[in-house]
């Protein structure tokens, strides 16, 4: 299975709020079709800190720890997401070479702290 290939796919609707900044999750997310704003609360109003679209990842962070989100991703008009949960993702990095999975092995490790 690839991160594209996920089974769990989800949509959402303009405004629908997909992660929640200070929220702990596992899950990384691939967009499938449209478009999110992530934004983060500083002195309590949401900054838009970037917007995303089709084939970009966001939340890959909790593939490696099972860390606090660091911004909101809301739904900017209809949304369709591919959620990737870490026991998948490891399923898929055993799958690699061993010569691959010793890189990516040594990336998230990097990436960890």
């Amino acid at each position: 299975m690839t991160f594209k290939q996920t089974p769990n796919i989800q949509r959402y609707s303009n405004g629908d709020v997909i992660v929640s900044e200070g929220i702990v999750s596992n899950n990384a997310y691939i967009i499938m079709e449209g478009k999110v704003n992530v934004t983060k609360k500083v002195d309590k109003k949401s900054i838009l800190i970037n917007s995303l679209g089709k084939g970009e990842v966001f939340g890959e962070m909790g593939l490696i720890s099972k860390s606090v989100r660091s911004a909101t991703v809301v739904a900017v008009g209809n949304v369709t997401i591919g959620v990737i949960e870490k026991e998948q993702f490891e399923s898929i990095v055993k799958q690699l070479p061993e010569d691959i999975r010793a890189i990516v092995n040594a990336l998230v490790e990097r990436l960890r702290y």
